[in-house]
């Protein structure tokens, strides 16, 4: 014997509606992208990788998600696409180490390196970390320019994005 009516399935339809989009909207909401800009004034090291240091600003050092400062090094390099003559692509995998302890977080960069304008420029992703990074992830753009001395020295990297 059937004894729902129909107004009843209909309610019971939008309550599991309702709770089906709330478990999808809430881990979203939840990771939402807080801000960081990062900038990184990198060493180049001819006799091993390249290392230098960083300080991070933004929503997502505010809130704890990042830390302030640290140490940079250059764990894999790989240019390309140079052959054109005009530009070439460099795929940098780089290891952030917080200076407080909390942990360490990895990024991959790729360059676009225009050889007409001598500009530089790149997209970033982060990779996973540990310690309090474990979970980190993000990504965003960013821009090189010359540490004012002799370019072959070292730069001055600006990484602009989202941490979540």
């Amino acid at each position: 014997m059937r004894t729902s009516s129909r107004p009843a399935r209909a309610i019971v339809a939008i309550v599991a509606a309702t709770l089906a989009l709330t478990s999808v909207i809430g881990p979203v909401a939840a990771g939402s992208p807080q801000q960081v800009e990062i900038v990184s004034h990198m060493n180049f090291n001819p006799d091993g990788p390249n290392f230098g240091d960083f300080t991070a600003t933004g929503s997502a050092v505010d809130s704890g998600l990042v830390c302030a400062s640290g140490t940079v090094l250059d764990t894999g390099i790989v240019f390309g696409g140079f052959q054109s003559g005009r530009s070439a692509q460099i795929l940098v995998r780089k290891t952030f180490t917080c200076a407080d302890g909390s942990g360490t977080f990895f990024v991959k960069i790729q360059v676009h390196l225009d050889f007409e304008t001598a500009t530089e420029s790149f997209t970033w992703v982060v990779l996973g970390g540990t310690g309090n990074y474990e979970s980190l992830r993000g990504s965003g753009d960013g821009t090189t320019v010359g540490d004012g001395s002799d370019p072959q020295t070292g730069n001055f990297n600006t990484y602009v994005g989202g941490l979540h």
